[in-house]
């Protein structure tokens, strides 16, 4: 007989694939943790293989929304193949702040450098190269370390959302998870950030999406369920929401809801706040950041639906500052953040091929 959860699993599992189709991007659904340790402990566990301790050369990619609390160290897994011995990937407090923390050497080898925000969807990057351990937050150089190879081994199986020698499953969500054995490039990094890919790409060992099973997208790594919680671990997409304009937020054609953040500081970090609403039509949107009579920002959504199946997403910019935006389609669930990075002027964005939601 199925135990409540694997019944509410794949009940989940089937509204996913329904509610998912052909989608472009992640955030079509996700794994859903519910930080509970040690009777509400989950995870997907994928069965150790030599390919998933690479010594040489080392990059996890992945897309997070946690809130772990404010007290104490409190550090959550994300992924890892034993911290004592191999790689760990996670969330920790560090003086107060949730900071990316990684091993990649064992139990030695703990680093700390970069800023996730809470309860908000981020990616993050650990990277070695044979030299440099480095650490990226939304495509943003967030800490380096010297570090000399070979990086450390074990037997452990990987598991999302746990680790073998830390089973603290994150208070939030995981998806998009990309394993590889080359050094990705921070314009690798960027190139791809907010895109599937579709095509096999060289170092790319193991693609899990987490939108309906523990899978690799590759065909080589599946991973199975794991732990006995009851109410801990659910594949959970999120549609039907509410498109309401606010000042902060704008409604385009009555289901697209845009949000922009800026940063003051040229240094990754918590975002300042959140862009302001100049004024809009049903398919277009003015924004400001700074003052109201300085206007930063001009997005809008177009229905390609006749053309390439697509709803389109075209913005452009008068600012040098960190922004993203955050396009949620609130009918279906899917979703699109776009970052532009400080230093440069904001490049114009003409994403044709933004969401496949049509019609």
């Amino acid at each position: 007989m199925l135990s409540r959860t694997r019944l509410a699993l794949l009940l989940a599992v089937a509204l996913g694939l329904a509610a998912a189709g052909a989608n472009a991007q992640p955030f079509d659904a996700y794994l859903r943790f519910n930080g509970g340790y040690p009777s509400n402990h989950a995870y997907i566990s994928i069965p150790h293989a030599a390919a998933l301790n690479p010594t040489a050369a080392f990059t996890f990619e992945a897309w997070v929304r946690i809130v772990n609390s404010t007290s104490g160290e409190d550090c959550r897994s994300i992924a890892g193949k034993n911290y004592l011995q191999a790689w760990w990937i996670g969330l920790c407090n560090v003086s107060g702040q949730p900071t990316l923390r990684s091993y990649l050497k064992g139990s030695g080898s703990l680093r700390n450098g970069g800023y996730i925000e809470r309860d908000i969807w981020t990616h993050i990057a650990v990277v070695f190269t044979g030299t440099e351990r480095r650490h990226y937050i939304n495509g943003e150089l967030a800490a380096t370390f010297a570090e000399a190879g070979p990086l450390g081994t074990s037997t452990s199986p990987v598991r999302l959302g746990s680790d073998v020698s830390w089973e603290r499953t994150p208070d939030g969500r995981i998806d998009e998870v990309r394993f590889w054995n080359v050094a990705r490039s921070q314009s690798q990094l960027r190139a791809s950030i907010n895109k599937r890919l579709t095509t096999p790409q060289p170092g790319l060992i193991a693609l899990w999406r987490l939108n309906s099973n523990g899978n690799d997208a590759t065909g080589a790594y599946n991973g199975v369920l794991g732990g006995g919680g009851s109410t801990d671990f659910v594949v959970f997409p999120f549609g039907g929401g509410l498109c309401v304009s606010t000042g902060d937020a704008w409604c385009q054609q009555g289901r697209f809801l845009i949000s922009p953040f800026f940063r003051t500081a040229d240094a990754q970090g918590p975002v300042t706040g959140p862009a302001h609403v100049v004024g809009g039509a049903a398919s277009s949107t003015v924004f400001w950041f700074f003052a109201a009579d300085n206007w930063e920002l001009m997005l809008k959504t177009i229905n390609g639906c006749g053309l390439n199946s697509r709803k389109w997403v075209y913005f452009a910019a008068t600012t040098d500052r960190f922004f993203r935006i955050d396009v949620w389609d609130t009918s279906t669930g899917e979703q699109k953040i776009y970052f532009s990075y400080p230093g440069a002027p904001a490049p114009a964005v003409t994403d044709s091929d933004a969401l496949a939601v049509c019609p």
